[in-house]
């Protein structure tokens, strides 16, 4: 009896490796091709890409708490760097914009861009999760 349980101990391990090894295969593959569909995106749409990417940065940017030692170092020329950060994001948004008008496109449509880039990440990593879903489902 003992042999029986430790066989199908050991068998149960193997089977669950080889659902491991099969998921991990399964979410290679997806990013895989998240990072193909990404890479086309940004090739594709390269101004509204990196739009969408100082926007995602500035969201995360502001939504950080500060820590105490970041206000007590950083406390008495804080001002000056929120002033200096400022200033940088309104240059870059200018800049962004007027490489939009410099080829002929309006922030709607750079907006739109993003939007079907982020749909097709989206997409694509739905698409990987099912998959390895599926992988680690007994049959």
């Amino acid at each position: 009896m003992k042999t029986n349980v430790k066989e199908s101990a050991e068998r149960a391990v193997v089977l669950a490796n080889e659902k491991l090894h099969e998921t991990a295969d399964a979410a290679r593959a997806g990013l895989n091709v998240v990072k193909t569909k990404a890479g086309e995106g940004v090739e594709t749409f390269p101004v509204a890409a990196l739009i969408g990417g100082l926007a995602v940065g500035a969201v995360i940017g502001a939504l950080l708490p500060r820590t105490k030692k970041e206000a007590e170092y950083l406390g008495p020329i804080g001002g000056q760097i929120n002033e200096r950060a400022r200033a940088a994001a309104f240059a870059a948004r200018d800049a962004g914009q007027a490489k939009l008008d410099e080829l002929g496109l309006s922030t709607d449509a750079a907006g739109k861009q993003v939007g079907k880039l982020i749909e097709a990440v989206a997409e694509v990593a739905e698409t990987a999760g099912s998959a390895a879903v599926e992988a680690i489902r007994p049959n």
